[in-house]
């Protein structure tokens, strides 16, 4: 799961207490802030890592270095949070993690958020009473409003700034952002956009009461987060956990190579184990024939903004193949992007850079080169659909496959 960093803002109620720096990298507990964060995506298995910064960006990339990835946005001083999210509209490739970079907090909360299932927004039910905090109405544990204009009596707790999105909470969350600066809001907040997401998608709440955090925008609140919050996260049970965390990844990379080198060992005795693919017929239309070196294939054309559907037996992988058509003399480059759903409920979303493919003909259209979603299918029959829902060509080959 990927993760954006929001950290383009300049702070100006620390700037007494940073000497000019961004408020990320303030130091608590021995280490600037931000690193408090890349520790705690890193603990749990979420990256790569992008980080939006806009003012003084190179004390960022000085500290953080080539732990994440980095755009700029040149424009801090005149927009707000939204407009940095917008900028990494091209990065973000499906679920993330969002968060402010002025959060610090329990890794046990981030814990608590990727365990829910969906999109989950963390908020603590003991705060809620600031003219500054963003108040969150939450219904059936479904988020149904959010706003520091919220009144109080709707509010059961303050929003820490820390979200996790899946396929269609980025897919409407990437949408209400282009919408907001297509319309001129280059001003508005994240949560404004979240605002409306959350009565576009469920948006579930995970109630993070009595775990600490501080959100470190006032120098009260570096203050509490040196005395109070980070001394209470390093005697927590986290401490005790955090060994097995930062380990984990390296006993499952052991694991991975000894059954690699046995796979290999295996296939040098018994032959190789590729699978067979066949494809599954799409309902009520007609194949397209497509020459490559190797013969003739049967894809599906897809115009965008229509769907293809296919019944499918599950319990083994699905493999969905694309292939966007390009126009006669196309750039080198071209983005599209695929929405796959399962049985009416969205399954995942890709953003896709399709490159011309010489050994692929059609006719008259240049066929870019090939690719796929792959995912396991439960058990039973399942209704499979592929839309294109944006990009740069107006159709797209589409194959449905599953092993023979």
């Amino acid at each position: 799961m990927q993760a954006v960093i929001l950290a383009g803002g300049v702070g100006s109620r620390l700037e007494k207490l940073t000497d000019g720096k961004p408020k990320c990298l303030v130091e608590i507990g021995g280490k600037p802030l931000i690193l408090h964060q890349l520790e705690a995506l890193s603990d749990h298995g979420v990256g790569p890592v992008l980080m939006i910064v806009g003012y003084n960006h190179e004390a960022i990339r000085q500290v953080v270095g080539p732990r994440v990835e980095y755009i700029v946005n040149e424009r801090y001083r005149e927009t707000n949070s939204l407009y940095s999210l917008w900028l990494a509209r091209e990065w973000i490739k499906g679920p993330f993690v969002l968060i402010n970079a002025d959060l610090l907090f329990d890794p046990a909360i981030l814990d608590r958020v990727l365990e829910e299932p969906g999109n989950v927004l963390a908020y603590d039910s003991t705060a809620s009473r600031g003219r500054e905090q963003t108040k969150v109405a939450i219904r059936n544990r479904k988020v149904v409003d959010l706003g520091k204009d919220l009144p109080v009596a709707s509010a059961r707790g303050e929003s820490l700034g820390l979200l996790k999105f899946e396929a269609d909470g980025a897919l409407a969350m990437l949408d209400v952002a282009a919408q907001q600066i297509a319309s001129g809001h280059e001003q508005a907040w994240v949560i404004e956009a979240t605002r409306a997401v959350c009565r576009a998608v469920p948006l579930y709440g995970a109630n993070v009461a009595g775990l600490s955090w501080t959100e470190v925008d006032f120098p009260h609140d570096l203050e509490e987060a040196r005395r109070h919050v980070w001394p209470a996260i390093q005697g927590g049970r986290w401490r005790r956990q955090v060994y097995w965390k930062r380990t984990r990844w390296a006993a499952a990379a052991l694991v991975a190579g000894a059954l690699t080198v046995g796979g290999w060992l295996a296939s040098t005795r018994v032959g190789p184990a590729s699978l067979d693919w066949e494809t599954v017929p799409a309902a009520g239309i007609p194949a397209v024939p497509v020459t490559v070196p190797t013969g003739t294939q049967k894809w599906w054309l897809l115009p965008r903004g229509d769907t293809i559907r296919a019944e499918v037996d599950g319990g083994a992988p699905l493999r969905v193949e694309c292939r966007l058509l390009l126009p006669p003399d196309p750039p080198d480059r071209s983005r599209y992007v695929v929405a796959v759903s399962v049985d009416g409920a969205p399954h995942e979303w890709e953003a896709f850079t399709a490159t011309p493919d010489t050994t692929a003909n059609i006719g008259h259209s240049v066929v870019g080169d090939r690719d796929r979603v792959q995912f396991v299918l439960p058990p039973g029959r399942h209704t499979v659909r592929v839309t294109m829902i944006a990009g740069h060509g107006e159709s797209l080959l589409v194959r449905i496959r599953r092993p023979e």
